[in-house]
């Protein structure tokens, strides 16, 4: 019988730190030298949030198990397998004193230790991508038991092409990919290490055009892919294995309690379903970041691989920030509740700094939820001394949809990070309105500031151009231009900061940027006008339109 185990043979892409060049390797191999490799380095940057989350539900279910000295806490008992036997609720104390020594004692020896790998020894055989239980995947009597009968395997329904698995091309039935990587002759083709890597983004990353559901007894919408719903956020380290460590995330430091952890492969598939059907949501992080969308069955023909796919229901997404670390929130200010930010193709050109708020605590209103990725590394830093001063490279990487409701195929990817000295992030200053995320938010709110005042300006000469119903298209479109010109120079003055610095003076150098940013966009926007700009209309004109925009921005810095 045929054999892939993930644990043994090679399928994830990383980047050597020595060479910069790409390698496949397995899990083992990645835990063993994850120091070597600079970053995982897979087909798009959302695969690759997606086997980060993978790896570190493999970490910390071991990590929450046993400690670095490869010895279970004592308030657990684990069975042949690794796996929770029994446990009890030992003290806060004594729960953060050992968790955090064995968080400590892994990243000062820089490597995992053999408990990794006896966890992966001792679960080997769920890791196997063709076994009697396959990876990430149900057998073909599990299928036909939660399908209608019309859907079951043998009628040839509710498969997914694998055109529309890779999230490069995407390619329903219905509508062709015309700028896709790779020719129609290749589209449905993948070698197995990319149908692996694109099986498991897949059940991240679902839209709604596989129609077949598990049947139930009420009607359900299938759920979409659980980061499909996210606006993530993780923390990058300088070696794959510091972007491990830094997001190993043992307990939430707010509320310090054992939740046990559960991956998906630990689960009874049949109580899993049960419990999905129930839409009951995960209750710890490990099973977060291995969740299903959708129960998938391969059936191998001729060495080539039928992909079919049942839709899950979705769980309730509020409140979920305990078991959702890489998350950003949003609050439902009537019913009081927070979910998880999205990121929208009506929001795709909006930089990470616009949303500095939401990333780190700025003191300024109640609304804000600090993401328990940010908090972790706030807690480990006061903690864990020697981490100190360091420079922390905040990460987004996803896939947004076309926003279809009966599609939700993917339209665009979007990846970006921010630079940001330890201390400056975390700042602790005494003075609490004078802490570095305060006063940086300030200058976010001055740079939206004048965005605004540029909109205004390009709505005045958008009814010049086009009239009324043309103005606040050209203007949205139009506007990206002064963010796009702000970025760079904004995310370098970010990253400039130091916890010593005198925050006035540095306020004022970047509003001097600020004004020589916004003055530049104006004037590259006024080298190319048209006839009808300078004419204008009755007491307006282009230039009219202009002087209003440099008087407001004016007003904008002198009182910013």
């Amino acid at each position: 019988m045929e054999s892939f185990n993930l644990v043994t043979d090679p399928w994830i892409k990383v980047l050597e730190r020595n060479t910069n060049s790409e390698k496949l390797v397995s899990i083992k191999d990645l835990f063993r030298n994850a120091g070597s490799y600079r970053q995982l380095s897979g087909e798009m940057h959302a695969q690759d949030l997606v086997i980060l989350r993978l790896l570190e539900a493999i970490l910390i279910t071991v990590y929450s198990r046993v400690d670095a000295n490869n010895k279970p806490y004592d308030w657990i008992t684990l069975n042949e397998n690794m796996q929770i036997k029994s446990y009890e609720n030992p003290m806060t104390l004594k729960l953060v004193k050992s968790l955090v020594k064995t968080w400590e004692h892994l990243y000062e020896r820089e490597h995992f230790t053999d408990a990794i790998f006896d966890y992966l020894d001792k679960n080997v055989e769920k890791f196997d991508f063709f076994g009697k239980q396959p990876f990430y995947q149900v057998t073909a009597e599990q299928y036909d038991s939660f399908v209608e009968d019309k859907k079951k395997i043998k009628n040839g329904t509710g498969t997914v092409d694998l055109m529309q698995i890779n999230r490069l091309i995407s390619q329903s039935g219905n509508s062709v990919a015309i700028f896709a990587p790779k020719s129609s002759t290749w589209k449905n083709k993948l070698s197995l290490d990319e149908l692996i890597r694109w099986l498991i983004t897949y059940q991240n990353f679902t839209g709604g055009t596989d129609k077949t559901k598990v049947k139930t007894k009420e009607k359900h919408s299938n759920s979409r892919g659980w980061l499909y719903t996210l606006n993530p956020i993780f923390v990058e380290g300088n070696n794959l294995f510091q972007t491990l460590m830094f997001n190993l995330v043992l307990f939430n430091p707010s509320k310090p309690e054992y939740i046990p952890q559960q991956p998906v492969w630990e689960e009874n598939l049949m109580e899993y379903v049960k419990k999905r059907l129930s839409q009951i949501k995960p209750d710890n992080i490990a099973e977060t970041y291995t969740v299903w969308s959708r129960l998938l069955h391969i059936e191998w023909q001729e060495g080539n691989p039928v992909v079919f796919s049942a839709g899950l229901p979705a769980f309730d997404s509020t409140n979920t920030f305990d078991i959702e670390p890489m998350s950003i929130w949003r609050k439902n200010k009537k019913e009081g509740y927070f979910y998880p930010a999205t990121k929208g193709l009506s929001n795709i050109g909006i930089a990470m700094w616009r949303n500095f708020g939401q990333y780190v605590p700025t003191l300024k209103n109640d609304d804000e939820i600090e993401p328990l990725a940010i908090l972790w590394l706030n807690f480990l830093k006061q903690k864990i001394k020697y981490l100190g001063t360091q420079m922390i490279n905040l990460h987004t990487s996803g896939v947004i949809s076309n926003g279809g409701a009966t599609s939700m195929m993917p339209a665009a990817e979007f990846d970006d990070n921010l630079r940001i000295e330890s201390d400056v992030l975390f700042d602790c200053s005494e003075d609490k309105a004078n802490i570095w995320p305060a006063r940086i938010e300030e200058m976010v709110e001055l740079n939206q500031e004048v965005g605004k005042k540029y909109y205004g300006f390009l709505m005045e000469v958008g009814q010049i151009r086009f009239g009324k119903q043309g103005a606040s298209g050209f203007a949205a479109e139009q506007s990206q231009t002064f963010y796009n010109n702000l970025n760079e120079p904004f995310t370098e003055w970010i990253s400039s900061l130091t916890v010593n610095d005198n925050r006035e003076m540095k306020q004022s150098i970047w509003k001097k940027e600020l004004r020589k940013i916004a003055l530049r966009t104006l004037n590259d926007f006024l080298d190319i006008i048209a006839p009808r700009d300078i004419s204008g209309e009755k007491d307006n004109n282009i230039f009219i339109a202009a002087n209003r925009y440099r008087y407001g921005l004016n007003k904008v810095l002198n009182n910013g």
